[in-house]
This record gives structure tokens, sequence and C-alpha cells, in this order.
């Protein structure tokens, strides 16, 4: 009886245990393999770390450099900005002289115009006169024609002449303009003389050809003078005494005065004026 107890006891624990045994083993294998699977990762992770730490070496090393580099951008920064400190010091030196420069040339340049039309200013011109009049004796030659041209009773004496010569340029050929003749007039009064009775004979002919007679100024001087042209006509409409001092001074005989006028905005003034007075 005890016999077939023990049997069935064991037949009862065997066909209990074939459940348990096989969970157990399938435990097991999981383990091994997430054990594996582990190793595996643990493995993946440091190849990562290994490959990360390795590029944040590079980056490190890359950000030294970059480091470095910036450090010598702004080295030169400062030495650019310190070289264009300079260079604004030097170009305001630089300006300061060619205001100093600019303003020296206008004086030489204003003198230089002035003593330019002061060594022409008792020259005439004489144009129309044909190549080969003066015979080589240009200096007789335009004394004579003034006599001639003006008669005895305006020129008793024969008109002094300091030198006289044709206008610089090639002999023209035949039948081209002929050369201006500019002859220095050696006195001052007759000169002016010379151009008024020259504009009261206009037109004025020697030999059968129309001739002009004009002053030798500089354009400068010119310009000038011709600024007056509307005034001086309004003046003679006038029947006012005026002349025209050199280089461009205007002067006006009215009321028994003598006024004087150097810009053609205040000659223009004083003859509106003087037609307002009139009407």
């Amino acid at each position: 009886m005890a016999s077939k107890k023990s049997s069935k006891t064991v037949a009862t624990k065997e066909d209990a245990n074939p459940g348990d045994s096989i969970s157990q083993g399938n435990v097991n294998a999981i383990l091994a393999a997430i054990g594996a699977q582990g190793d595996d990762l643990k493995k993946l992770i440091e190849d990562k770390m290994t490959a990360l730490s390795a590029r944040l070496d590079t980056l490190d090393a890359t950000l030294v450099n970059l480091q470095s580099e910036q450090a010598g951008v702004k080295q030169k920064m400062v030495e650019i900005e310190c070289a264009l400190n300079g260079t604004d010091l030097r170009l305001g030196e630089v300006e300061k002289v060619c205001e100093d420069l600019r303003a020296e040339n206008k004086s030489l340049w204003a003198k230089l115009n002035d003593l330019e039309g002061r060594s022409r200013r008792l020259n005439l011109k004489f144009v129309g006169i044909s190549e080969g009049e003066e015979r080589g004796r240009p200096s007789v030659f335009i004394s004579d024609l003034i006599t001639e041209l003006f008669g005895r009773d305006n020129f008793p004496k024969p008109v002094k002449i300091d030198r006289a010569h044709r206008a610089l340029l090639p002999k023209p050929s035949e039948g081209q303009r002929p050369r201006t003749i500019i002859a220095r007039i050696h006195n001052d009064r007759d000169k002016d003389l010379i151009l008024r009775l020259s504009r009261d004979k206009f037109p004025l002919e020697y030999k059968g050809k129309r001739i002009h007679i004009f002053p030798d100024y500089t354009p400068e001087v010119t310009a000038r003078r011709r600024a007056f042209s509307s005034i001086t006509k309004a003046l003679r409409e006038a029947g006012l005494k005026w002349s025209l001092r050199f280089p461009a001074k205007l002067m006006v005989h009215y009321n028994g005065r003598k006024l004087s006028f150097e810009s053609p905005v205040e000659a223009k003034t004083f003859v509106d004026n003087l037609s307002n007075d009139s009407a």
C-alpha cells in the first residue's frame, strides 16, 4: 500500500513539472537573448560614444582654429581701423592743402588776368587790312593809317605807335582773310579817341575795303565789359555821357556828379530808376 502511494505521488509530481520546466527554459533563453542583446547594445553604445568623442575632438580642434582665426581677424580689424584713422587725418590735411592751393590759384589767376589785361589795354586790333600793305614797317603804316582815316583835325601830329605786328599765325594764302594787325598805342588818350572816332565814322574803309578797329582785351575782360552793353545803350539813348574804364568800370556823368559802377546789376538799377523818373 505504501509503494502504491509513493508511485502515485511521484507520478503526480512528474505530471506537474513539465510545464514549469518549459517556462523556466524560456525564461533562461529570454534572459540569455537579452544578455546577448545587452552586450551588443553596450558595444554599440561604446562604438557610438567613441565615434562621438572623435567628432567632438575634431569639433574642438575646429573651434580652436576658428577662435585663433577670429583673434587674427580682430587684430587685422584693429590695424585697419588705425590705418583708416591715419588716412582720415592725412586726407583732412590734403583737403586743407587743396583748399589753400585753390584759393592761391584763384588769386594768382586773377593777378595773371589783370597783368595780361593791363599789358594789352593800350593795344588796338586792325582787322581787314590786306597782307603786305605795311611793307615791313607796321608801326609807321598804322600811324599813317590813323591820320588818313580820321584826318589831321583830330590828329595834327602822327600818333606814336610803340610797336605793331601781324597776328602770330601762318601767312594766309591768296584770297583768304588777312591776319589782324595788333598795334600798341603809346598814349592812352589817343587810343580812346581812335576807338570813339571809329564808332562815330563807322563804317571805315581803306583802299575800297572795309576795316574794323577793336580794343585788344583778354577774353575775361571782354566778357566783363560786354555785360554793360545794354546799359551803355540805354545811357546813349538817355543822352548821358559815360565811359567804360579798364577793366570794366562804368563812369556816368549825371546832374554834375560822376557815378561809377563795377557791377552791371547796380548800373541796371540806376538806369531803371532813370526810366521811372522820366516816366
